[in-house]
């Protein structure tokens, strides 16, 4: 394979030393630069115009899945590689249908990064394997007749549908709390009160909520 530049987006500065020690280890893939959030990402992305982009989904200022665009804007030839914690097919959708090639779990094997980068480069689109069958049961689960509709978001406080959408954008209790300036057990606190009176039983439903009522652009 011929020599690939790349830039690493990732609000986690941990994150971003371990992508780049694993990277530098293959001897195919140059890393030209590193952004902590999507606005940087695009800034460095133009400067650079590398050939592929590792891009996680949730980070401040400007998200991954807003950042897609825009990158691929100022940067067409870009493939775009979605880093995400969670296998939430509606955020595999979202990414794909914003322009991305690619949707990588970040408690992926190296093997399987290594895979991804190669597929891209070769004009391919990638998925996570641990992400094929949750795809396929959430597009069979739409076809399933007589879902009952959720309840609306009407129900919600102001200050809890800022916290369902920093939620369903996927940061953790301690980031919103630390956003909202309130402490974890009050987010808690929230999150549990949202999910009682939308009648949600899981964080996915939680998400699919959001997404569903335009409290988070996708």
């Amino acid at each position: 394979m011929s020599h690939s530049t790349l830039v690493i987006a990732d609000d986690h500065q941990l994150v971003r030393a371990g992508l780049r020690e694993l990277l530098q280890a293959l001897s195919d893939v140059e890393v030209v630069g590193e952004a902590g959030d999507g606005l940087e990402a695009i800034d460095i992305v133009q400067r650079t115009e590398p050939d592929l982009v590792l891009l996680d989904i949730s980070m401040p200022r400007m998200r991954g899945l807003e950042a897609i665009k825009e990158i691929k804007r100022v940067s067409p030839g870009s493939k775009i590689l979605m880093l995400s914690m969670y296998e939430y097919p509606e955020y595999v959708q979202a990414s794909f249908q914003n322009g991305a090639d690619g949707f990588l779990l970040k408690d992926a094997a190296v093997s399987e990064l290594q895979k991804a980068i190669d597929t891209l480069m070769q004009g391919k689109y990638f998925v996570s394997s641990a992400l094929s069958n949750s795809i396929i049961q959430a597009w069979a689960k739409k076809q399933e007749p007589g879902k009952t509709e959720y309840m609306r978001a009407d129900n919600l406080t102001e200050r809890e549908r800022h916290v369902l959408k920093l939620l369903a954008e996927g940061h953790t209790n301690k980031e919103v709390a630390e956003l909202l300036h309130i402490s974890s057990k009050t987010v808690e606190t929230h999150r549990s009160r949202i999910m009682e009176k939308l009648e949600l039983d899981s964080f996915a439903a939680l998400v699919k909520f959001a997404i569903k009522e335009k409290i988070i652009e996708i």
